[in-house]
């Protein structure tokens, strides 16, 4: 018995001109891309997105406040932020997507935690020189080889003192990102199939869900706030600081692009707006499995001619 493959991109999204990319140098590049979505995609987007949502709704009248946006990223061992949304991409990515490798991401989290367990964390720097996180630096390292086993684990899955400590956030949350992912996944394909919803999702087209809604997103976002930021922070006219600009912006009009194939996906062809971001063919598997079946069926007419 043959094992299932990854299922193509088919349809009004398929490339046809040039070369197929091998088998062999396609399956560690998809697995790498998820690796990273499924890993670190969630912990870069997630204060970026729940930002997003606190400012609609402070505009909706629900006031929220960065103490209580602190504590939903940092302020528990659990990140209920990073792995909710790491477990709605997974589902999403792998309804779509079908990919195997999907389910194989939460891997090398594990054994870079383990390894940290057993022999310690490497030497880092601080993220930003802003950042609320200390390097972990030598004198880190030698703490903790001080600790026994049960306080490394208290250390790396346990309470900290207000936000989590650093080594936990590089070392435990990219395992539990990457685990939410992979069950994300896992559920897309067994519990929650959703098949008539992943075969809307299937056929958007993504062409004009960058043109038309992520490119004008974010153009405008940044047309309206950089030149006051700029003035107001003149650190943000430097390279770096024009970086840290346009992160949020860029994340924003991924997350606000997905929510509306999310939306064009629900509604399906019922309107005229959803039917112009869906392509009219039929997905490419369904109609290669109909000629495959249509082939074999005509195959013992075509020999006894």
């Amino acid at each position: 018995m043959s094992a299932t493959r990854e299922r193509p991109l088919t349809g009004c999204n398929s490339v046809t001109r040039g070369r197929a990319t091998p088998r062999r140098v396609k399956t560690p590049l998809v697995f790498l891309i998820h690796q990273s979505l499924g890993a670190w995609g969630p912990i870069l987007a997630a204060p970026w997105v729940l930002l997003f949502l606190s400012e609609l709704a402070w505009h909706l009248g629900w006031r929220t406040y960065f103490s209580q946006a602190q504590w939903v990223l940092y302020g528990t061992p659990f990140y209920p932020a990073h792995v909710c949304l790491a477990l709605v991409l997974g589902w999403l990515l792998g309804g779509a997507l079908r990919h195997r490798s999907m389910l194989w991401v939460w891997v090398l989290p594990l054994m870079e935690l383990s390894s940290a367990v057993v022999g310690g964390p490497r030497v880092m720097a601080a993220p930003m020189e802003w950042s609320v996180y200390p390097p972990v630096d030598h004198l880190t390292t030698a703490r903790w080889a001080q600790m026994g086993l049960t306080g490394r684990l208290t250390h790396l899955f346990g309470w900290g003192t207000g936000i989590q400590p650093f080594n936990q956030v590089v070392l435990t949350l990219p395992f539990y990102s990457a685990s939410a992912y992979s069950l994300g996944a896992l559920l897309a394909r067994r519990a929650v199939p959703m098949s008539a919803f992943f075969e809307s999702m299937r056929r958007l087209r993504i062409k004009r869900l960058i043109l038309l809604v992520a490119a004008p997103w974010f153009c405008v976002k940044v047309a309206l706030i950089s030149q006051p930021t700029a003035a107001r922070y003149p650190a943000m006219r430097t390279w770096t600081g024009l970086l840290f600009v346009l992160e949020p912006f860029l994340v924003i009009s991924i997350f606000v692009t997905l929510a509306f194939a999310v939306a064009v996906s629900l509604l399906g062809r019922r309107f005229f707006l959803s039917r112009f971001f869906l392509c009219t063919n039929e997905p490419g598997g369904a109609a290669e499995g109909a000629d495959s079946r249509h082939t074999s069926a005509r195959g013992p007419e075509s020999k006894t001619r």
